[in-house]
């Protein structure tokens, strides 16, 4: 996770033309950066960079080098029409500030959105439509504020909740209508409450989580979301068998460790591999149709494929960057097959040696075989990173790991202008809003309404968020367990399970059989 980043951009220019570009890259790093139509053309080849191998350096010293000289992609997108703003896309339209986009059109912020249309603050969402504040749902339409629910219509302030309809402040609830508290109501019952909650408001809205708090420590929670799958354990998990310790995975068998993967076979330490997954992985990053890979990141399409980053539709490659279409290459240098198996095999037992190397006690330090490439050798500050959003660690932290940290990205921003007061409710939000610089009430930082964003909010009836896009952002993954299993006991038939409940947590964990036999 480390070495993804998927929401922290930036201005700069092309090294190749000077070009303005907005790039995940900021200005002040070491790398030559290429706009993307730059970097796909014939105006360069990564094979003049090729260099070969010297035994009397460890692996990582060189390999950091050749990504140093390398020029790289400014963004990852693929058919994003207006949607500069966004990375790790494809087809997208009208997308803004949003990582990890696919099929989507007019979505903002957020990551991980898939087929949506009309979303505004989601993470993991699939085929949702007219959404706001959604987390890990899918196929939601018109609901804002709700969290691991399914197929849900029109509701608001729901949980874990499956095929309901007009429900507010719900939690577990399937095949429901007309709910407020979990309690049920006729038609007209309901429309009567609704209409005394009155315009939709930010108090209104803490009124309403306080609402669902409360019913959700009544009643149990299911141990882990999965669904339609076999001897599986994590959360998120979707038509996958045989996977343990797997996250937002759908169509996985036999795999472990495993995250943000469809069609993840046989593989283990795998995450981000969106759309078409992995088999027969191990160690891999933001890798896409890979059969045997091992510590690559952002390779696409090929096989057989050691310590590579951005190589796309190789084969027999080791230790190279920045490839296309490449077979038997070394640190971008072509050889033969025999060549090649043979100063593989020749390199593999140096960094085998670099493993037990007195001048190197930590093989993650040292990039040493069978270790994915340090934290240390990422091209992003930690902080900048993926991994910060779901593994945060203070400044002092990552430094002292020898880790980057980059003192601008979180800092709170220069800021002169005064403050400017926002209405508690969309209705009393002027327009000239979107010309105004807001200041998040949480962390100070400075943020915009764009033209498009208040259109959104004034068509839902959603009032002007006060805090910023990266507040939000923090705020929405905390609305998840996380990534950890603990072994605890259904408190309905006392089952050993694995859960990403802690025990010392008080909410009522079940079993999946006692949950079902509960709730349904």
């Amino acid at each position: 996770m480390a070495w993804r980043n998927d929401r922290t951009l930036h201005h700069r220019k092309s090294d190749l033309t000077g070009k303005q570009i907005i790039s995940m890259y900021s200005p002040d790093k070491p790398y030559l950066v290429y706009e993307q139509d730059e970097w796909w053309s014939d105006r360069w080849d990564p094979m003049t960079y090729g260099r070969p191998f010297d035994f009397s350096k460890s692996f990582q010293e060189q390999f950091d080098a050749l990504s140093i000289a390398v020029p790289h992609q400014s963004l990852y997108t693929t058919n994003a029409q207006n949607s500069h703003y966004t990375n790790h896309s494809l087809n997208a339209k009208d997308c803004y500030l949003i990582g990890g986009l696919t099929n989507s059109e007019n979505c903002m912020y957020g990551r991980f959105i898939i087929s949506c249309k009309d979303v505004v603050d989601g993470a993991s969402l699939v085929s949702c439509e007219w959404c706001y504040e959604g987390v890990a749902s899918q196929q939601c339409y018109h609901c804002a504020y709700f969290t691991y629910c399914r197929n849900c219509s029109d509701c608001l302030m729901i949980e874990d909740c499956q095929s309901c309809k007009n429900c507010i402040a719900c939690f577990g609830l399937k095949n429901a209508e007309c709910c407020i508290g979990n309690e049920r109501l006729g038609k007209e019952e309901y429309e009567r409450r609704k209409a005394e909650l009155g315009e939709l408001s930010r108090e209104n809205i803490a009124l309403l989580q306080s609402r669902l708090n409360e019913v959700k420590a009544k009643l149990p929670h299911r141990a882990g979301q999965i669904f339609a799958s076999e001897n599986c354990t994590g959360d998120m998990i979707f038509n996958s068998k045989n996977c343990s310790w797997c996250f937002d995975i759908s169509d996985c068998e036999d795999s472990n460790f495993v995250s943000f993967t469809p069609k993840g076979i046989h593989s283990h330490d795998a995450t981000f591999t969106a759309p078409d997954g992995v088999e027969w992985c191990y160690d891999v990053g933001s890798t896409v149709g890979v059969q045997r890979g091992l510590f690559t990141f952002l390779a696409w399409y090929g096989a057989n494929l050691l310590y590579c980053t951005e190589c796309h539709h190789c084969n027999d490659c080791f230790g190279c960057v920045g490839l296309r279409r490449k077979q038997y290459c070394i640190f971008n240098v072509q050889y033969t097959k025999e060549e090649y198996e043979a100063l593989a095999g020749k390199i593999i037992e140096h960094m085998q040696k670099d493993n037990g190397a007195a001048m190197n006690p930590s093989p993650q330090a040292s990039g040493s075989w069978g270790e994915y490439m340090p934290v240390s050798s990422s091209r992003f500050a930690y902080n900048e990173s993926v991994a910060f959003d779901y593994y945060p660690l203070s400044r002092e932290e990552v430094l002292k790991r020898g880790w980057k940290w980059n003192d601008g990205t979180n800092s709170e921003d220069h800021y002169l202008g005064p403050d400017v007061p926002l209405p508690g409710c969309i209705s009393e939000t002027p327009d000239n809003i979107t010309d105004q610089i807001l200041r998040c009430s949480v962390t100070g930082k400075p943020y915009k309404i764009t033209p498009q964003e208040l259109k959104f909010y004034r068509t839902t009836g959603i009032p002007v968020p006060h805090i910023s896009p990266d507040e939000r952002h923090r705020q929405r993954l905390s609305r998840r367990n996380p990534r950890h299993l603990w072994a605890r006991t259904c408190a309905q038939c006392q089952k050993s399970i694995e859960t990403t409940y802690n025990p010392q947590r008080p909410e009522i964990i079940f079993c999946e059989d006692c949950y079902l036999k509960e709730v349904y």
